[in-house]
């Protein structure tokens, strides 16, 4: 492959996710470590897939390692991937400046002779540090919110649809409402408030979804369950077989056999292999699943 510019990728259009899958695919990304891929794609989660890469300025950077501080992987394993994936925006013309000639890490990032004196601490030092990682690692992977390509254009429709037709609506309600005279005793403007409160709290909240998005076609499904899988499960009680597609929650239709990883079935499924025996507890009971496939 080459590092040819991305298709229709420029200043005013480059939006970040699809700059981190062009970047992942060119020449540019093949001397990266194995976990840098990851590493950008968390970066690229909490700035927001569908934003503009040109926005992002080196104070942003630094923000986001700043937050790695309170994570298990220190923040200047960060800085290699950042700065190839910059270079190669810049590079391409997606960006019209590198931020990471500017971004510095956080005071208290340590270095690599500090890291490699954390693995003398005592076992019982160790084994609570270990917990406290797990515990941030389950949280920022409920902070992802895993979709369908399909699902994304829908999504980005609804906010842009909400952000033009609905508020330009309720504008004209308003407009109208403040025409009649005295807003003390106005129902018609008091619902067309109470609207508009609701609209700009449905923004917020598909905006905060947005910015979480991670396509369920990027995931790399493995031997083990994990977003994206389909999965056959045999009941071991009573043989029953039942086949599931495991999906995020926007998309959860169990009956149509989509069931979210954040279910009970789907998280007691994540990262088990054919063959494995698996114990979910629901409000019915308990009830014990054999993986038949993962695919």
């Amino acid at each position: 492959m080459t590092s040819s510019p991305p298709t229709g990728q420029t200043t005013e259009n480059a939006k970040i996710g699809q700059l981190r899958d062009d970047f992942l695919r060119s020449d540019a990304a093949k001397t990266l470590a194995t976990d840098d891929a990851a590493r950008l794609r968390k970066f690229v989660t909490w700035w927001g897939i569908s934003k503009d890469a040109n926005a992002i300025q080196p104070y942003r950077v630094e923000e986001f390692l700043a937050q790695q501080l309170n994570t298990s992987i220190q923040p200047r394993t960060y800085m290699p991937v950042l700065k190839a994936f910059f270079a190669y925006a810049l590079k391409c013309g997606a960006i019209e400046s590198n931020p990471m000639t500017v971004a510095r890490l956080p005071r208290g990032a340590g270095s690599a002779k500090k890291t490699a004196a954390q693995a003398t601490l005592a076992p019982q030092a160790a084994a609570a540090a270990a917990a406290a990682a797990a515990r941030q690692a389950q949280k920022q992977d409920d902070d992802v919110l895993y979709v369908s390509r399909d699902r994304l254009q829908v999504m980005q429709a609804d906010l842009e649809r909400m952000k033009n037709d609905e508020r330009h609506r309720i504008s004209q309600m308003l407009h109208e409402a403040i025409k009649d005279g005295d807003l003390s005793e106005n129902a018609g403007y008091d619902d067309a408030k109470m609207q508009q409160g609701l609209l700009e709290a449905r923004i917020r909240e598909m905006e905060s979804k947005l910015r979480n998005v991670e396509l369920i076609e990027d995931q790399q499904v493995g031997s083990g369950v994990g977003v994206g899988s389909k999965v056959s499960l045999e009941e071991v009680e009573s043989g029953d077989k039942i086949d599931y597609l495991v999906v995020g929650p926007e998309e959860t239709n169990p009956r149509g056999g989509k069931i979210s990883h954040r279910s009970p079935v789907g998280r007691a499924l994540m990262g088990k292999s054919a063959g494995d025996n698996v114990d979910v507890t629901t409000p019915g009971g308990s009830v014990r699943y054999r993986i038949v496939t993962v695919g």
